[in-house]
């Protein structure tokens, strides 16, 4: 008798949507005012790699991106596997029947104008398509979605999403939100297995997406926009299933009255009350998000921080008004700033100048900035001070930050250490003479830190700040810590992470082995 172990695992019903061997664009043009169809659907293909056949199609036939634009699929002359939809709502059934007779799998809807209207002519239009579709074997994705992100295959409906494959599984019923994501993520050096927009969902909806991702061995963490769900009963079963093995990221759209209406009218959702989907989400062991910003930041901090011990922490960031910032956000989350004891007290003053610093908990490090251990790094260019960084030992001995973040590693009342950097404090030429001398180092130096560890860049309010805050932002990326942008993101969604660390703790280190065993 054949073992359990030995047979081969079945796949998920809805694998096959990620691997198209072709794809086909109906509605692709060469008209000038049409021009997002190809930059949507054609282009990211080609850009991303995309390794399977690519077939425009359009009555007028002639040729976009040296690819022949066929005049309808029946002229394709080799199998199609996905069809996306780009012309009017009223000619998709027509397309549905050219579907079938090529045997496509998939039809992907970015067409719009159908039940999210409310239109009684409309929500019937879209009940004959799912209706034909079912008896044809034709999957539906959308109405009104953008569609797939598949970056190992190369499938994707955006040209500058990274190539790169990361451990997050992501689906949104709104195909802005879904671009918003990715790209407030990848910010934070954080990359996706997958994501799909999915909109009407009048067929593949979020119930079977889910499921999917909780199957998925590429998807680690799973983060979904929700407008609304049309079986209540069955997404808190698939909820609760995909909770009990890996961590999952909710944000609700249209949690007022009016965003309950506007999420009527752009997906055709069934919304809900906040409170309903709060007690929801509560019992299924989900993570509730509010806005992006704050599911970015829960992704961060699930994906990037080993989850503290506790809610004493120590801040230590350049300044002292954003020191006090900081103190004021971190204790507005639960967080308790311990004083420091008298021991690491003294040893702290042999190591920072008592003049314009705060040796207490907050501390402003600003001091430290530019010390005889960091005058190699102020005579490099703000491109060149990452790799004098490694070339220096001057982090470790001699009182450098290498000793002072290896003191407060040692202090035993602290759960983390928050090191936060204000970028737009400081003029252009000293901001970037403190990056390289201070900030920098802090985070190499916090590299040999026992502690979690969180950076936080904040107070960006314009592109001369953002654009010399690059390289510090690459190195927090490329140390492996979190990076929030804001102290008050960065304690409330550590704060999440702790409590959830409390209540599935194994969630947690099922995450944390993976990811570790994944590199």
């Amino acid at each position: 008798m054949a073992s359990p172990l030995d047979e081969t695992p079945v796949p998920h019903p809805l694998e096959y949507l990620f691997h198209p061997r072709s794809i086909a664009v109906a509605g692709a043009s060469t008209d000038p005012l049409r021009w997002f169809i190809n930059e949507f659907y054609i282009e990211p293909l080609i850009k991303m790699g995309y390794r399977g056949n690519i077939y425009p199609v359009n009555p007028r036939g002639g040729e976009i991106l040296g690819l022949p634009v066929y005049r309808s699929l029946r002229e394709v002359p080799a199998p199609v596997d996905h069809v996306v939809s780009c012309i009017p709502a009223r000619e998709t059934l027509h397309l549905l029947e050219e579907c079938r007779e090529v045997k496509a799998k998939v039809l992907q809807l970015y067409s719009a104008g159908f039940a999210e209207t409310g239109e009684p002519e409309l929500v019937d239009l879209q009940t004959r398509l799912v209706e034909t579709a079912r008896r044809y074997n034709i999957r539906i994705l959308g109405p009104n979605c953008m569609g797939i992100y598949y970056p190992k295959t190369g499938v994707s409906f955006c040209v500058n999403y990274p190539q790169e494959v990361g451990s997050i599984g992501l689906i949104s019923q709104s195909g802005s939100n879904t671009t918003l994501i990715i790209r407030s993520a990848v910010v934070r050096g954080l990359c996706f297995s997958k994501a799909v927009s999915y909109g009407n969902a009048c067929d593949i909806d979020e119930c079977e997406l889910i499921d999917y991702l909780a199957h998925d061995p590429e998807t680690k963490v799973i983060a979904a926009y929700i407008e609304g769900a049309s079986d209540g009963q069955r997404l808190r079963q698939v909820l609760a299933r995909a909770a009990s093995t890996k961590p999952v990221v909710i944000y609700k759209g249209g949690y007022t009255e009016g965003g309950t209406r506007a999420a009527s009218s752009h997906t055709g959702a069934l919304a809900g009350s906040d409170g309903v989907w709060q007690g929801f989400l509560k019992q299924v062991g989900a993570i509730q998000v509010r806005t992006v910003d704050e599911m970015v930041d829960m992704l961060t901090a699930l994906v990037r921080m080993r989850p503290p011990r506790g809610l004493n922490t120590c801040a230590i960031g350049n300044g002292g008004g954003a020191s006090l910032l900081a103190t004021d956000e971190l204790e507005r989350a639960g967080f308790r700033l311990p004083a420091i004891p008298p021991d690491i007290r003294e040893q702290l003053k042999n190591l920072i100048p008592l003049a314009g610093s705060m040796i207490r908990n907050p501390f402003d490090a600003s001091p430290l900035l530019g010390n005889e251990q960091g005058r190699l790094l102020n005579k490099v260019g703000i491109s060149e001070w990452e790799e004098a960084l490694r070339q220096t030992r001057y982090l470790t001995g001699d009182g450098g930050i290498g000793d002072f973040m290896a003191i407060l590693d040692s202090w035993p009342e602290i759960d983390s250490l928050i090191l936060h950097y204000s970028v737009d404090s400081l003029p252009g030429t000293i901001r970037e003479w403190a990056i390289g001398s201070g900030a920098g180092p802090m985070v190499v130096a916090a590299k040999e830190c026992h502690l979690p560890v969180a950076t936080v860049l904040h107070f960006i309010a314009n592109e001369d700040s953002w654009l010399p805050s690059r390289p510090y932002r690459r190195l927090c990326i490329e140390s492996g810590f979190p990076l929030f942008l804001s102290i008050r993101g960065a304690a409330k969604a550590i704060r999440r992470l702790i409590e959830f660390n409390r209540q599935h703790p194994e969630v947690l280190q099922r995450l944390r082995q993976e990811l570790d065993s994944s590199g």
